[in-house]
């Protein structure tokens, strides 16, 4: 099972990696939905009715329609992974947010939820630290930071930051129930993202706020 500080990989988990060579054409593509293959990707197509559709949304998450920047989007997706204990899938998605220009003090600090410095993060992404903090203890986001969010993020954003925090807080409750292992190494990984994610970095770039 994955675990921070641990990456052996046990072949421990209790559901079956699906095979994407044996799969339906269908489910295959939906399992190479990224440019290499996962282990969450083939957990989930054990149910391979809802593995479809889940895909599609997913992949929406990084539409160039989102109101989020990509910095927010990011610290969404790692906040509910610290809190909610997955190591597996921070593993999956820190290379994402080096692809964005995060920097090795500000994903430690992401990871421990401090986000105080002006200097690293702004008022907007504390905003959505407190709010994930909010679903995850309390099951839903206060009145006063739903009103916050309205305000300063917008409804779309607002939208998108429980949204995305509910698709993956799913994933991470999976991941610990069926003990995920982690990843073989993909060589060149963070060279592969930037490239899969150009034009979002791209689009996003001139919102970057170190």
């Amino acid at each position: 099972m994955a675990s921070w500080n641990d990456h052996t990989v046990t072949n421990n988990h209790i559901l079956p990696y699906v095979n994407s060579k044996t799969v339906p054409p269908v489910v295959a593509e939906g399992l190479t939905t990224l440019p290499f293959e996962r282990n969450i990707f083939k957990l989930l197509a054990n149910a391979d009715t809802l593995f479809i559709p889940f895909m599609k949304l997913l992949s929406s998450c990084w539409g160039e329609g989102r109101a989020l920047k990509s910095s927010e989007w990011q610290l969404t997706v790692l906040r509910t992974l610290s809190l909610l204990d997955a190591p597996y899938e921070w593993d999956v998605n820190e290379p994402v947010l080096r692809a964005f220009r995060y920097s090795n003090e500000q994903l430690a600090l992401v990871r421990s939820g401090d986000l105080s410095s002006t200097k690293l993060f702004t008022d907007r992404q504390r905003l959505i630290r407190e709010m994930v903090r909010e679903l995850v203890e309390a099951n839903g986001v206060s009145e006063a930071n739903m009103v916050k969010a309205r305000q300063t993020l917008g409804p779309k954003a607002a939208m998108e930051v429980m949204i995305i925090h509910g698709i993956y807080g799913m994933l991470a409750r999976v991941m610990r129930s069926a003990k995920i292992d982690f990843d073989p190494e993909i060589p060149g990984l963070l060279d592969i993202l930037k490239k899969f994610n150009a034009k979002v970095i791209e689009m996003y770039s001139r919102f970057y706020t170190p």
